[in-house]
């Protein structure tokens, strides 16, 4: 099946956690479907994650994408196939140690992306969450998620740094904590979740990083359907040429967007693809289950 020559796209973005992941950090078969019918029908799909992208491989490994993975909100794009990263803008040595810092004195939990790992301190429910997910993983895809005593000895070793992923189950600490990161570094700050933040070098955002790759590829953002629920998609949804929040996401968010889908836990992002973007009736299914992954 190709696309009709008179469609405006040409590619499909999709962010992950709240939009293609369902509350199981499963990708649903029906998604799985309609984007192998995309690629078939000619438009290419991009994943657009706040993730490490250790911590997306999975997913791009079970759609079997040839495009890079853009992640960390920005941060930099991650090639597979030559294993190197691309558009790359990490924290300073600088800035590093200082957020780390920051993250002491307002008492909240540091998440840190390393080049090719993650390193953490202490165990808070979210990072529960995805321990237990990369535990169930096959060990070729499974990504490293580093248990230090002291996160210090690591930032001031380590010679790239992606962000942070700074949380806090303890209200009224992370909105101080972000106004001082932005009055004394300027640094990017994009919410993940009601009490997470994303901090990574000034300018970085999905959006943004989305619009360099399409200008690499000779893509106008106008031929651009994008898929999001959080704040930190925000610069993705209204950067394209269809900005599309999910159901789950906040109305903060959905207010920015140009149509409103249902959840994240249902089928709308097929039929969305298929009715919408492909006009055609549904598929079936064809390739690996949502629980199950290549191995390399």
């Amino acid at each position: 099946m190709t696309l009709a020559k008179a469609s405006p796209w040409r590619v499909l973005a999709f962010d992950l956690d709240g939009t293609l992941l369902g509350r199981d950090l499963q990708i649903r078969p029906a998604s799985i479907a309609a984007i192998h019918a995309a690629r078939d029908a000619g438009l290419r799909v991009i994943l657009v994650t706040g993730r490490h992208h250790i911590m997306a491989r999975p997913y791009h490994q079970q759609l079997g994408l040839d495009t890079p993975l853009l992640a960390c909100n920005g941060s930099y794009a991650w090639d597979f196939a030559r294993d190197e990263a691309q558009f790359a803008h990490p924290l300073t040595a600088v800035e590093a140690l200082r957020v780390l810092e920051l993250t002491r004195e307002f008492g909240v939990h540091a998440l840190l992306y390393l080049q090719r790992a993650q390193a953490y301190q202490e165990i808070e429910p979210h990072l529960a969450h995805l321990l237990a997910w990369a535990a169930a993983l096959p060990a070729s895809v499974r990504p490293e998620l580093i248990h230090v005593p002291d996160l210090l000895p690591l930032v001031q070793a380590e010679p790239l740094i992606w962000k942070y992923a700074v949380s806090c189950e303890i209200d009224g600490r992370i909105e101080p904590f972000i106004a001082r990161v932005k009055a004394q570094l300027g640094l990017a700050c994009e919410r993940s979740g009601p009490n997470r933040v994303d901090v990574a070098s000034a300018g970085n955002s999905k959006g943004a990083l989305l619009q360099k790759w399409l200008a690499a590829q000779g893509i106008e953002a106008s031929a651009v359907v994008a898929f999001g629920d959080n704040h930190n998609d925000i610069s993705m949804l209204q950067g394209v040429g269809l900005g599309v929040a999910m159901g789950n996401a906040e109305p903060a968010v959905q207010m920015r967007a140009a149509r409103v889908i249902g959840d994240h836990d249902s089928d709308t992002i097929a039929q969305f693809v298929q009715q919408d973007i492909l006009r055609s009736p549904p598929v079936v299914q064809r390739g690996l289950r949502p629980d199950t992954f290549r191995q390399t």
